[in-house]
């Protein structure tokens, strides 16, 4: 069973009554059990995706490359691989973008900016962020 909690005011909060209530009762009939409490990243932003669209639009205007054309070699070039595995036998894949927390997703940007060389728009500039 996955629970979701939130910490405030410094204490874990289960939501509602009820998730409480599950909580509680699962925790009764695992006495001695351990449990693993892991921070949930947060996926990148849908604002994000956005303006990493229109940074590949200026790359595509710099080198000439498609935007999907750049998106693509960037993924497979840049991101660790993946591995899968079919009918018993292990396959390297392209990891996807929408993997990425908001973190990796700074970093894998500023790597793309490495590689081709072309400067990362200002996000306020841009629109992206607001004072």
């Amino acid at each position: 069973m996955t629970y979701i909690l939130t910490v405030e005011e410094g204490k874990l909060s289960a939501g509602s009554e009820l998730n409480k209530a599950r909580l509680q009762e699962e925790l009764s009939q695992n006495e001695g059990k351990r449990y693993k409490l892991t921070k949930e990243q947060t996926k990148r932003s849908i604002n994000q995706n956005s303006f990493y669209w229109l940074y590949l639009g200026i790359i595509e205007r710099e080198t000439g490359n498609s935007s999907n054309d750049l998106h693509e070699y960037f993924k497979r070039e840049l991101l660790p691989p993946k591995f899968i595995k079919l009918k018993g036998k292990e396959h390297k894949v392209t990891r996807s973008t929408t993997e990425l927390n908001k973190v990796e997703f700074g970093e894998y940007m500023e790597k793309i900016c490495a590689e081709c060389s072309v400067p990362i728009p200002d996000p306020q500039d841009a629109g992206f962020i607001s004072n």
